[in-house]
């Protein structure tokens, strides 16, 4: 059977994979995880796709990341890059419906967020008022701001496709029929949907690991 994997950005840039490969920096995973997809295509005949856009925004945050150009590069030599084909790839109307129906949601979501959080500022200014505490003031709407990009990010993103750079990966997946692997949970919801198979990124590390084993025995004495 054919291995064939199409990667998002957090097959490479999961955080548990350093202790997987036992390393404490992301430019040490990445030289792992190079050595570890090359041995799997020589010896299992496994393929790494990406698509273009993933390839954009990972080699972006590989690169603010402290991650070699020559670590960067040799991880591209073994990556797939493939567009997907957005108009022979269909999708059930059932799925885009729900789809459109939990963006709304979200959007909901995210406006009750930001009404309560405009209350608890105004209440919170109000206070700062009566003692005459500008530096508390400026203080406690710099807290707001945060705490409101953070709930309003949790209300209207998590557990939804909300990029074209994630619906490339799930369709380009599709039309492989490949595995995806991520640990984003909306595009494994949307991967549930569509009947798309995923992995999320240790489990993808260790089942590489498990095949080469098996496929390469030890010698005797080792």
């Amino acid at each position: 059977m054919m291995l064939i994997y199409v990667l998002d950005t957090s097959a490479i840039t999961d955080p548990r994979l350093r202790s997987i490969f036992n390393v404490k920096t992301l430019d040490s995973v990445v030289y792992e995880l190079t050595r570890l997809l090359t041995k799997a295509r020589v010896v299992l005949g496994a393929q790494f796709y990406i698509t273009p856009s993933t390839g954009s925004e990972l080699r972006g945050f590989l690169e603010r990341n402290g991650v070699s150009e020559d670590n960067i590069n040799l991880l591209f030599s073994i990556l797939i890059v493939k567009s997907p084909d957005l108009y022979a790839t269909h999708i059930p109307a059932r799925v885009m419906s729900n789809w459109i129906q939990e963006v709304h949601l979200r959007f909901y979501k995210g406006l009750r967020v930001a009404e309560e959080m405009v209350r608890q500022t105004a209440m919170k200014a109000y206070e700062d008022g009566k003692i005459g505490s500008r530096e508390k003031l400026s203080e406690d709407i710099a807290g707001a701001i945060h705490e409101l990009r953070a709930k309003y990010r949790e209300a209207t993103r998590k557990g939804v496709i909300d990029t074209q750079v994630d619906f490339d990966s799930v369709i380009l997946a599709k039309e492989l029929g490949a595995v995806l692997v991520t640990n984003d949970e909306g595009i494994q919801k949307m991967c549930e949907d569509l009947g798309v198979k995923y992995i999320e990124p240790p489990r993808f590390i260790s089942q590489l690991m498990v095949l080469l084993r098996e496929r390469v025995p030890r010698r005797p004495g080792t």
